[in-house]
């Protein structure tokens, strides 16, 4: 049985909302969720090459890695010398670590309190997929963000659920039904936020072509109640934030 475990703020470090659980849906679904969400890795992996935001030995983090399946495709994309991930789940990142060892690269995983283990200016690349609305803070992620970031560099953040997204309010409830801890932001929002920490903050689609790849006999996950909703969320709901520390 899963019970919900209320966020809190330490020290002005912001948390992503932790459940008394082991894994995000199941161990099953939990193995098949890199596989569903491959295409979107793949597109930003793409805006993070076209912008040319990542350099071979870079240093990059991902906020809410799960399982490493993001950090895994930056890897092998672009040869990062550093794979930090930060991810509240200790089977999750107990996953990631036995992922990523094989690759010729410093690991590092930590809990959601991991912030506190990243230096100024140590990153050269952020990342986080789908997890702002498991964070409260939205403010106190965007100086976290600037802190850590090296001038001149980039942090993407992809978002579906927030609340300019007619389908939010159904997949809130299916979260909350599982034992997550979700917060409704808005994407406004979440430019002010970055622009208030001292970010450029830039915004777009994350995709506006190619297939969409959806199984609607898959056991969990986000259900969608037609075909034209399915396609407004990927081409235009689900929106890639870009945040760049210039200086």
């Amino acid at each position: 049985m899963t019970r919900r475990l209320a966020a809190a703020r330490r020290s002005g470090v912001p948390e992503v909302a932790d459940v008394l659980r082991t894994h995000f849906f199941d161990r099953e679904e939990d193995a098949h969720l890199d596989e569903r969400n491959l295409h979107f890795w793949r597109a930003l992996a793409g805006h993070v090459q076209a912008d040319r935001a990542a350099q071979p030995g870079a240093t990059v983090l991902d906020v809410g890695c799960h399982r490493g399946g993001l950090l895994e495709l930056m890897f092998e994309r672009f040869q990062p010398g550093k794979l930090i991930g930060l991810e509240p789940l200790t089977s999750a990142r107990q996953a990631a670590k036995r992922r990523l060892a094989r690759y010729a690269a410093t690991v590092e995983l930590h809990d959601d309190n991991g912030w506190s283990e990243l230096a100024d200016v140590s990153v050269d690349l952020a990342f986080g997929h789908e997890v702002v609305q498991y964070i409260a803070d939205i403010d106190g992620l965007m100086e976290q963000l600037y802190r850590v970031l090296s001038p001149g560099s980039f942090a993407y953040l992809v978002l579906g659920c927030h609340i300019e997204n007619p389908l939010w309010p159904i997949w809130k409830g299916e979260l909350e039904d599982m034992g997550h801890s979700v917060y409704d932001h808005a994407p406004l929002d979440l430019l002010a936020a970055g622009a208030k920490a001292g970010l450029a903050p830039a915004l777009r689609p994350l995709r506006d072509h190619g297939w969409v790849h959806c199984d609607p006999t898959a056991s969990r996950g986000f259900s969608y109640p037609s075909a034209g909703a399915l396609l407004d969320h990927q081409y235009r709901h689900k929106l890639l934030f870009r945040f760049e520390r210039r200086a």
